[in-house]
């Protein structure tokens, strides 16, 4: 069987969200996705003026921000606060800016395909783990590509989709080795440097790639019965030192120009940011339960779907159907957990490979909720975006959990797939065409 044919679900799944996605890219007025004008300005800035844009007090005029969705006349020359991101991503949109004169929806699909290979990985990974059942892998594969939020965003143009897309590969590499797919050598941690280095370069989030890479190194060591600790230490320092030789640039200019130990220029950044509500003001106002309700419950509809600027939520009715379909993959995905602890049958109960690839990816859940709460505690962020970067183990679980609820019936198990990107491929049609649309042209 040839690797296509063996794979053609991951094409079907790339299929309807490179169609979907380019609705989205097309469809969506100018600047009506979050962040989206600094973020063109930077690569302006590259292309145009040829150099790195540095940030500076003017560059966030409180009030600018959130752009009402039926805004005509933006001031988006004004809005280059992200000047302090890591510059991969921008460095690669360049030729993409030149060649279309600037044009926003060209960088916008450059944005989607580089996010195709997020939804590669995250099938991948699951392929990697679950090596007989490509239908787990396309199911969270469906999830992870067509989760309406993340679809809006990865058609916008930001560094979000190769930030997403360097953590994928490093996941898939950590997992590979993890399940001695690879066995572990010198190249294969230079490898895994070098996708930590390109990560450092790309986004701060990113930065989970660092320690992801380094537990998997840990366990691949053990898993492949490399018990000299001295050998695994060294891998530890190949995939610290290579992928520290990335940034070290990138930070040593930020601390010459910003100061102190500020590499990543976030401190700059939250000086510049002046009026963006912090969390310290709405405690005070709110009250600990307030601001915690207000964080679980924003956080949760926009997870699934609150466009533009967070000014564009659901209704209602849809929020508690996806409240009631959340809880219950969550319940499903701890019930495949409490069943598989428990398996009787040697062919039902995961291998020690297996347990440790699925802690990576818990890990990287983990991670990425820590770097969530730490946010929110200086200020208010509460969007489902910054959970993206756990999108894969989401996913996962989503699969793991459902793909247990039908075990007994093999036919629609193996076809489930189908099923949930067919919806969300619908549920996405219909809210660009009847919900997010018509607020943007009222």
């Amino acid at each position: 069987m040839s690797l296509l044919h063996r794979h053609w679900p991951l094409t079907a799944v790339l299929g309807l969200y490179l169609v979907i996605g380019s609705l989205f890219a097309r469809s969506i007025p100018a600047w009506q996705n979050p962040d989206e004008p600094a973020h063109y300005n930077y690569v302006r800035q590259l292309a145009v003026e040829g150099r790195f844009p540095v940030i500076e007090s003017q560059d966030w005029t409180a009030g600018l921000v959130p752009i009402s969705p039926t805004a005509r006349e933006i001031a988006t020359a004004k809005m280059t606060y992200e000047d302090h991101q890591p510059p991969l991503f921008y460095l690669l949109s360049v030729p993409v800016f030149v060649l279309s004169n600037g044009d926003l929806l060209a960088l916008r699909l450059f944005a989607l395909l580089v996010g195709a290979l997020g939804v590669a990985c995250a099938y991948a990974v699951v392929n990697v783990i679950f090596p007989a059942r490509p239908a787990l892998a396309a199911l969270a594969a469906g999830f992870f590509a067509l989760l309406p939020q993340h679809l809006a965003l990865m058609a916008s143009y930001n560094n979000d989709a190769l930030a997403e897309a360097l953590l994928g590969l490093t996941l898939l590499a950590a997992v590979r080795l993890v399940t001695s797919a690879e066995a572990l050598t010198t190249g294969r941690a230079v490898r895994l440097g070098v996708l930590v280095g390109l990560s450092l370069l790309t986004k701060a989030q990113a930065y989970l790639a660092l320690p992801i890479a380094l537990l998997g190194i840990w366990w691949a060591g053990r898993t492949q019965g490399l018990c000299n600790q001295r050998n695994v230490l060294g891998f530890l320092v190949i995939v610290a030192a290579v992928g520290g030789l990335f940034g070290l640039p990138w930070w040593a200019r930020n601390i010459m120009l910003y100061g102190g130990t500020d590499f990543l220029g976030l401190q700059r950044h939250n000086a510049v940011v002046i009026g963006q509500p912090t969390t310290a003001e709405w405690l005070a106002e709110r009250g600990l339960s307030g601001w915690l309700f207000q964080m679980l419950q924003t956080t949760f509809q926009s997870f699934w779907g609150q466009f533009g600027w967070m000014t564009i939520p659901l209704a209602s009715r849809l929020y508690i159907l996806l409240l009631a379909f959340t809880l219950l993959s969550a319940g499903l995905f701890l019930a495949w957990w409490w069943c598989e602890g428990r398996a009787e049958r040697a062919d039902a109960a995961l291998t020690l490979s297996q347990s440790r690839a699925l802690t990576l990816m818990a890990t990287l859940a983990l991670l990425t909720l820590l770097a969530f709460l730490w946010y929110n505690a200086q200020f208010v962020q509460h969007q489902g975006r910054y959970l993206f970067p756990a999108l894969i183990p989401i996913a996962t679980a989503l699969a793991l959990g459902w793909d247990f609820a039908f075990r007994r019936w093999t036919t629609p198990a193996h076809w489930l797939w189908i099923a949930m990107s067919l919806g969300l491929a619908g549920f996405n049609v219909y809210l660009l065409l009847r919900v997010i649309l018509p607020e943007m042209s009222r």
